[in-house]
């Protein structure tokens, strides 16, 4: 009897091993879903420098999902280091996104599979290059005809034209850049008090060194005070 009993159990065990067998054969719970890979970088070049002509920039990354799941893309992307949603539910890699000169740009992606499964890229930059940039700041100006050395600053006044906070004694002045062909020009300026000025000369892009020429005029615009070279170098 106890023989039989022990039979007996043994085949209700089969038969429960069976059934969870058939459970797992369809489908139901061993249902494999895969999610995107991270995404990848491919431009621009993290943490790079952007010369462009226009005023977009193509953000492009990778990311594969072995289901053949559609793309669906979260892009975060603004110039503050924690960027903001740009735009949601993005069905391709790329996405061409506005840019202003001068700025740094912060952007990363996640990605989404069929089942809202997110997988999340690496928070990545880059920096749009402004041809007056590097003409900004502190700067010491030598001037051999007073025998002199002072500081000044320059501030961008527009996208060619820097404003110079004390350009002779504590006057301001304008200098529009050209940088194709590398130089720049202070237009005759009436400083007040009989003073009249002008001056022009050679821009360096890498270094943002000026050098140039100048002629101070008092009373009258006819009569040169004095005359003589400025060199700007950045500090």
């Amino acid at each position: 009897m106890k023989r039989k009993l022990i039979f007996f159990v043994m085949l209700i065990a089969f038969a429960g091993l069976a059934t969870l067998q058939s459970c797992y054969k369809d489908g139901t719970i061993l249902a494999i879903h895969n999610t995107f890979t991270d995404p990848a970088l491919v431009a621009p070049v993290n943490a790079s420098t952007l010369h462009i002509t226009g005023t977009t920039v193509d953000l492009k990354w990778t990311s594969t999902n072995a289901d053949g799941d559609p793309v669906k893309a979260d892009v975060y992307f603004s110039n503050s280091s924690d960027p903001d949603l740009y735009k949601a539910n993005h069905n391709a890699l790329t996405l061409t996104v506005p840019v202003v000169l001068g700025q740094t740009y912060h952007w990363y992606v996640v990605m989404k599979d069929k089942n809202g499964i997110p997988t999340t890229s690496a928070t990545w930059s880059f920096t749009v290059f402004e041809p007056i940039g590097i003409f900004v700041g502190a700067y010491t100006v030598d001037e051999p005809a007073e025998g002199w050395t002072y500081p000044v600053h320059f501030t961008k006044f527009s996208d060619n034209v820097l404003k110079i906070d004390k350009y002779w004694a504590s006057w301001p002045g304008y200098f529009t850049l050209d940088f194709t062909a590398n130089t720049y020009s202070m237009p005759l300026t009436d400083f007040g008090g009989g003073y009249w000025g002008i001056e022009s000369g050679t821009i360096n892009q890498t270094t943002g060194k000026l050098t140039g020429t100048y002629t101070i005029y008092n009373p009258t615009i006819t009569t040169v005070n004095e005359t003589g070279t400025h060199t700007y170098t950045k500090n």
